[in-house]
């Protein structure tokens, strides 16, 4: 069995956490229904905002960086430009006359 590198094994922690925290966000949404009025339902209120968001945002990069792993260096960003860099040099357009 083959150890996961860094890069990969960080993916998965932020994908674990990022679930972990939506899964609380929704309990904290149940305990807020519960409690009907004062600090503690608004606490609990904020809790499923800020756990709903990290979350999120967690799995969000966790899915960037499977998305972007085993590009190299120069093919993480699509350049117009390098389109048809060595396609050679571009024809003769201009009009013979």
């Amino acid at each position: 069995m083959t150890t996961p590198s860094a890069a990969t094994a960080m993916s998965r922690v932020r994908l674990t956490a990022g679930l972990a925290a939506i899964a609380i966000g929704f309990v904290t949404y149940g305990l807020s229904r519960v409690v009907d009025s004062g600090f503690v339902h608004g606490f609990f209120q904020g809790a499923t905002l800020a756990l709903m968001v990290a979350g999120a945002y967690l799995v969000g990069a966790s899915m960037w960086h499977r998305r972007s792993r085993g590009q190299g260096e120069d093919d993480r960003h699509w350049l117009p430009s390098r389109d048809g860099a060595d396609d050679g040099p571009a024809p003769d357009t201009r009009d013979p006359r």
